[in-house]
C-alpha cells in the first residue's frame, strides 16, 4: 500500500502515510497547537487596543487633573512589557523557534500578572468593584496558567514541533 499523500513510499498501516509524510506532519502547528496561536493573535490584537485605550485615558486625566498615580505608571509599564512579549512569543510560536516552550509560559504568566495587577489591586487599595471586563481578563489569566502552562512545560508534541 502507498502513502495516502505523496504516493512514493510504503505506507504505515496506523496512519497510511509514509514516515516521511509523517515526519513533516508531526512538526507542523495543527491540532490543539490552534488554540494557543489562535490565543496569540487574539492577545496581540486586544493588548494594542487596550494599551491603547489605556493611553488615551491617562492623557485624558493627567490633562484635566495634572497628576499621574503610580498605579497608572505600573499599569502602563507592564501593558506595554505585555505587549511586546506577546510579539515576541508569537513570533517564537509561528517560526516555531526552539524557545518557544520559555516563551509560552513567561507569556502566560505575564498575563495572569497584568490580570491580577488590573483586576484585584483595585479592589484591594481602592475598594472598587470589578466589571464584567475585569473578571473577564482574570479568567483569562488563570486560565493560560492553569492549563496551557502545564501543556507547555510536559508535551510530547512541544519537543517534536518546536525543538528541531
Amino acid at each position: 500500500m502507498e502513502c495516502i499523500k505523496c504516493q512514493n513510499y510504503e505506507a504505515n498501516k496506523e496512519s497510511g502515510w509514509c514516515d516521511v509524510c509523517e515526519k513533516k506532519e508531526v512538526c507542523k502547528i495543527n491540532g490543539l497547537l490552534y488554540l494557543p496561536a489562535l490565543g496569540l493573535i487574539l492577545g496581540i490584537i486586544g493588548g494594542g487596543i487596550e494599551l491603547y485605550r489605556f493611553i488615551i485615558t491617562v492623557f485624558n486625566y493627567f490633562d484635566e487633573t495634572g497628576f499621574l498615580s503610580y498605579y497608572a505608571m505600573g499599569a502602563f509599564a507592564l501593558l506595554i512589557s505585555g505587549f511586546l512579549f506577546s510579539l515576541y512569543a508569537a513570533w517564537l510560536f509561528f517560526r516555531r523557534k526552539k524557545g518557544t516552550r520559555k516563551a509560552m509560559i513567561v507569556y502566560y504568566t505575564t498575563g495572569l500578572i497584568i490580570a491580577l495587577y488590573i483586576t484585584v489591586l483595585p479592589v484591594i487599595i481602592f475598594d472598587i468593584n470589578p466589571g464584567s471586563d475585569s473578571i473577564r481578563l482574570l479568567i483569562g489569566g488563570v486560565t493560560g496558567v492553569v492549563i496551557w502552562v502545564p501543556y507547555f512545560m510536559f508535551s510530547k508534541r512541544i519537543n517534536m514541533v518546536f525543538c528541531r
